[in-house]
This record gives structure tokens, sequence and C-alpha cells, in this order.
């Protein structure tokens, strides 16, 4: 696991990350699924470095940037937060999205303080549904026709995971993935 860290976004990352957010792939999976302008993007990364309830990290392989995680709505009275992610780079290695996953809810529960992290899963996105459940997320409802894709509206899952699910969950994904940290 030492291979791979997450890095606090930085300015020279600006590029990339919009890149991968622009790619057809990543956007149908997305509330918002227009193409962002480099401008919008300027913006919202300004927004970003003067959010306090937002984290936005590039996760690496060695030095290779292969995704992205932000945690928002990071409420410090209730201890809980929200999250979202994506692998970039359509080549990263198998299993990157559990790395990344692992290294991010620790970063979370354990420097963050965080008791809750939800998250809001389209219910057609089958592969995050599943990630979710890999990650300890439990479903906590159904957002009915909650976001409308080509015409379309579709349910939206919300999940979260509780810090103490989370150490019993990741124990055993280091388990598969042979080593503990």
């Amino acid at each position: 696991m030492d291979e791979f860290t997450l890095k606090a976004l930085s300015e020279k990352e600006l590029s990339l990350i919009l890149q991968w957010r622009n790619s057809k792939r990543v956007r149908a999976f997305m509330y918002d699924e227009h193409l962002i302008t480099w401008k919008e993007h300027l913006e919202w990364f300004q927004h970003l470095m003067n959010n306090p309830q937002k984290k936005v990290m590039i996760f690496y392989h060695g030095n290779q940037p292969l995704g992205l995680v932000q945690f928002f709505d990071m409420d410090q009275t209730h201890a809980r937060c929200y999250w979202g992610f994506y692998i970039g780079e359509e080549a990263a290695p198998k299993g990157t999205g559990t790395m990344m996953g692992i290294l991010a809810l620790d970063k979370m529960f354990q420097e963050e303080g965080m008791h809750k992290i939800c998250a809001e899963v389209i219910q057609t996105n089958e592969v995050s549904l599943h990630f979710h459940k890999k990650l300890g997320f439990e479903a906590e409802g159904k957002f009915v026709e909650h976001v409308r894709k080509e015409g379309l509206f579709i349910d939206v899952i919300p999940m979260a995971l509780l810090h103490e699910q989370w150490k019993i969950v990741r124990e055993g994904l280091l388990e598969n993935k042979g080593g503990k940290r």
C-alpha cells in the first residue's frame, strides 16, 4: 500500500482533473453532466480553496495521478460528511479504486475525526453501488426520481458508513490485499 498516496489538490493538477471530469465515462454518473469550461473549473478551484468544509485530494500510484476523491459538507458538530470520487485514468491497475477508498476513508475517520461518511449513488451506477457495499456502506433509503438523465428521472440511493463498521470492513479488505497497514 505504500506506493499509493493521497495528496491535496494543487493548481498543477487542474488541467488533468478537468480532462478527467469532462470525459464521457466520468460525466455519465455525475448529477451534472455538462462539459465544464476552464473558467468554471477555475471558479470551482477558487471556491474550494476558501471552503473549510471541503477537501479534494488526488490519488497517486507512485508519481502517477489516477483519480480524485472529495469530501464535502464536512460537519464537525455532528462528525459527518459526504464523499465523491472517480478514477480518472482508464488504464488504472485493477484494485485502484479499493486502495483509493481505503486511504480516503482512513483519512476522514482517523485524521479528521468523522463518525459517519455519506454518499449518494445514482441507481443506474451499479459499479458504484457494488463498490460502496464492498467498503461497508449501507443504503439508508431511496430518493425517488431524484435526478434527470437523458430525459428520464432516476432514483438515487443515499448510503452511509459509520466509523465502527469501517474498522471491521477495513481489516477484511487489507487481508484480501495481502497485508496490513
